[in-house]
């Protein structure tokens, strides 16, 4: 069929001779030559938009079989995958009866404390005077910190001395009073015994001259009143007495002033190391740091101790003079020994939900203090630092173990693992078996198992153990047990 733009063309040149036609203007009517390009031109485009129709047909074509291969190799990928996986999942999970050494450890971290500390603290105010130990240093029992000023307390000790002297001076002056007194007392004996002899040679000469000397001798006689003397005495006596008791009360009010005033010289209750000096010289005391802090703290670094909080479950397994070992998040190449010392009674309250190793996580939990003894700490440790203790609670050699969830329960107080006979037909045996002791993770069993048996772990996706051709009797013990942690 001719095209209708290039019969329109050729409508438009009157007379055109067509080459192969019978138009009886012959050969000699030639085509118009602008005409005859441009029906070329239009024929050569048609032809190539042709040829380009053709390749995107082809190209679309090959595309969409390229995809349909693509997808059908993934479903056909996805179909041995997932029979793969369905295969798998057939079969029960598994474990195997391992013979070892268990260890059961619980643990728990704290602040590391020195075994002893001391606040060196003067019991007088005062201004810091000097100051003769820094951070760090090691000092003995005795030695000497700081010093502090107080002029008050100078003259306290001035005033009770000088309170010693006049008592001394009262103590001499009734001393005086009581010798003056027995010397009265014998200087009146002696006057009356004189008397009295002067008394009877009267009377022995009155004798002689008559009667009338007696009366005399007898007045004379009665002149020295002892009573009088012997009082005071006593009078004398009582003052001296008063007065050596205002010296011993002089006395210990200097002693109480001297003592009062060497407190201003803070010495080392202990020995140890220097761990904090919170003082300066020349400021009040109290003025760098607040009533709670220490002017200077001292701490016998010789042992360490660390207090760990154990939950209620694992304080049951702590007992003194168990084995222990620290670690220290400040130095994690440090593992040191220590000893369990003290276990509290009484309940610390409710734990860090750090908790212990198997129970972390349960916070809230009641817990107690333990405290373990670090006996020979290394130099690079510090009051503060964190440590985690971990405690040895039990040891058993020889031991078989199974995860804790190959074991179960038969309903009435026993326990068993399934033990896989044949890995190819999926048979299985019974066992009977006992727990001994667990962690969380692992159960330590005896009884009908040896190292080495491959048990079924409950709770796999391959179901119970009834579906895979148990016996009956096996099917419904498997179907009623559940994983269940002894110990």
């Amino acid at each position: 069929m001719r095209d209708a733009g290039a019969t329109a063309a050729l409508a438009g040149i009157p007379h055109a001779n067509v080459p192969g036609s019978t138009d009886p203007l012959g050969p000699a009517d030639l085509v118009d030559a602008e005409a005859l390009a441009d029906m070329r031109a239009f024929n050569d485009l048609k032809a190539k938009r042709k040829k380009q129709r053709k390749r995107k047909i082809i190209i679309g074509v090959a595309s969409t079989v390229a995809v349909l291969a693509v997808a059908g190799g993934a479903f056909a990928w996805y179909t041995a995958d997932q029979a793969a996986k369905a295969l798998q999942n057939m079969a029960p999970q598994t474990g195997f009866v391992e013979q070892g050494t268990f260890v059961e450890t619980v643990s728990a971290s704290d602040n590391l404390q020195p075994v002893a500390s001391v606040s060196a603290t003067p019991e007088v105010d005062g201004i810091v005077g000097e100051v003769l130990v820094a951070e760090g240093d090691a000092v003995e029992e005795g030695q000497t910190l700081f010093t502090v000023v107080n002029d008050e307390l100078d003259k306290a000790v001035n005033q009770a001395a000088q309170g010693i002297e006049e008592a001394k001076n009262g103590v001499a002056q009734a001393q005086n009073a009581v010798n003056d007194a027995y010397h009265a007392k014998s200087a009146g004996q002696q006057a009356a015994a004189t008397a009295q002899a002067q008394a009877q040679a009267a009377a022995a000469a009155a004798k002689e001259a008559g009667g009338a000397a007696v009366e005399s001798f007898a007045g004379e006689q009665a002149s020295f009143d002892e009573s009088s003397a012997d009082s005071a005495i006593r009078s004398a006596e009582l003052a001296l007495s008063n007065a050596n008791l205002a010296l011993q009360n002089a006395q210990s009010a200097y002693d109480e002033a001297v003592a009062r005033a060497a407190k201003r010289t803070v010495t080392a209750s202990i020995a140890g190391s220097v761990v904090a000096v919170n003082i300066e010289p020349g400021k009040a005391l109290g003025a760098t740091a607040s009533a709670a802090t220490s002017p200077v703290q001292i701490a016998d670094l010789s042992q360490m101790t660390v207090s760990i909080n154990v939950n209620e479950i694992d304080i049951l397994k702590i007992s003194a003079d168990q084995t222990a070992e620290v670690t220290f998040t400040a130095a994690p190449d440090l593992t040191l020994p220590a000893t369990v010392v003290s276990i509290a009674t009484t309940s610390a309250g409710s734990g860090d939900p750090s908790g212990g190793a198997m129970y972390g996580g349960m916070g809230g939990a009641v817990t107690y203090a333990v405290k373990l003894l670090i006996a020979e700490p290394d130099p690079r440790l510090k009051p503060g630092m964190t440590a985690k203790a971990t405690i040895t609670t039990t040891t058993i050699d020889n031991a078989l173990m199974v995860p804790i969830s190959a074991v179960q329960s038969d309903g009435a107080g026993g326990s068993f693992v399934m033990v896989l006979t044949d890995p190819e037909t999926q048979e299985m045996d019974m066992r009977e078996v006992e727990v001994v002791a667990s962690d969380g993770l692992t159960s330590v069993v005896k009884g009908q198992v040896k190292a080495g048996d491959e048990v079924v772990v409950s709770g796999g996706a391959g179901g119970a153990p009834g579906d895979m051709g148990m016996e009956a009797g096996g099917m419904a013990a498997a179907d009623s047990a559940g994983s269940v942690m002894v110990g």
